[in-house]
């Protein structure tokens, strides 16, 4: 499968008709708002993979953790184990986040 490389002129084509049609001032701020955006729809999935699993469960995450201690099945443990990536990606991308707004300023 044929990957193209990305350059700033593939960067200038695609942000160009966003710049040509005045949804944005220049390349810039459009490049911004659109990682702005992407990082928190991955904020957000992340908060309701969370938010499933405590409906699922009518619980939060440490106290299910010490309900499986002892009795936990494998479909238990596999919730376990999303779960717990949904916190830590969640956490990653809000500190990617934080990290690119203080960047952006």
């Amino acid at each position: 499968m044929y990957q193209e490389q990305i350059n700033a002129e593939n960067i200038h084509q695609l942000i160009r008709p966003l710049i040509i049609s005045g949804v944005y001032k220049n390349e810039m701020s459009a490049l911004k708002d659109i990682i702005i955006n992407f990082v928190k729809n991955k904020i957000n999935d992340y908060s309701l993979q969370k938010q499933k699993f405590n409906i699922k469960y009518k619980k939060d995450f440490d106290s299910f953790t010490k309900s499986l201690r002892g009795n936990a099945s494998f479909s238990d443990e596999d919730d376990w184990m999303d779960w717990k990536a949904a916190i830590e990606m969640e956490k990653a991308w809000m500190e990617t986040l934080r990290s690119f707004i203080k960047d952006a300023n």
